[in-house]
This record gives structure tokens, C-alpha cells and sequence, in this order.
């Protein structure tokens, strides 16, 4: 599916294969080659192709875009926050604020 996604996203760019090829500095025949699954791309060539079509390398590779990383943060650390909190209360211990669990956290992250 990544030859058929490369030539998608590179026409949706309004891209010719020779485009997309000098600004990925190969020739036109490797990216019709990517393109009709003959060749594979690089890791290198696939970084370049992700920015040079607008999308991130595993939308390139998997056709679904992930999550951003900062929101996956924000979101683990909303989860464990929660659960700490459950257990604590469920122990009888003094239940930290949420926001002094927040620091907590961060601390522990950043060593």
C-alpha cells in the first residue's frame, strides 16, 4: 500500500514524479519505482517524502495519522493522576490534591 499512498499524496501535492524526485534529490525512475511497490525507500528517503508531501512518516507508511505527541502526554499523565488518586483514597490515605499529584508526576518524568 505504499506505493499506491506515495502516488495519492503526491498528486493531491500537484506533484509529476520528476517534481517530488528533485526535490527528494533522486531520479524520476526510483519514485515510479516506489510508487509501483518495485522498490522500498530509505528510512532517510521516507523522512524527506513525509515532509516533502505534508504528512508524517507513519501516515506515509500506515495511512492513519497518529496522535500528537504532547496530547499523548497530556493524556497518560490524566490517567495516572486519576488512578492514583482512586488508590489512594481506597487505602484511607490522605489524598494529595490533584494539582500536588500534577507536580508529582512531572518531577518523577524529569529525572
Amino acid at each position: 500500500m505504499l506505493g499506491p499512498r506515495i502516488a495519492a499524496l503526491r498528486r493531491k501535492a500537484g506533484m509529476s514524479q520528476a517534481e517530488l524526485a528533485h526535490r527528494l534529490k533522486l531520479s524520476p525512475s526510483a519514485v515510479g519505482m516506489y510508487e509501483q511497490g518495485r522498490r522500498e525507500p530509505s528510512v532517510e528517503t521516507l523522512v524527506d517524502m513525509a515532509s516533502a508531501l505534508g504528512v508524517t512518516v507513519d501516515f506515509l507508511l500506515t495511512g492513519q495519522a497518529e496522535k500528537p505527541q504532547e496530547e499523548t502526554l497530556e493524556d497518560l499523565l490524566s490517567d495516572r493522576v486519576e488512578s492514583a488518586c482512586l488508590r489512594m483514597a481506597q487505602r484511607g490515605r490522605t489524598v494529595l490534591s490533584r494539582q500536588e499529584l500534577v507536580v508529582l508526576l512531572a518531577a518523577m518524568l524529569m529525572e
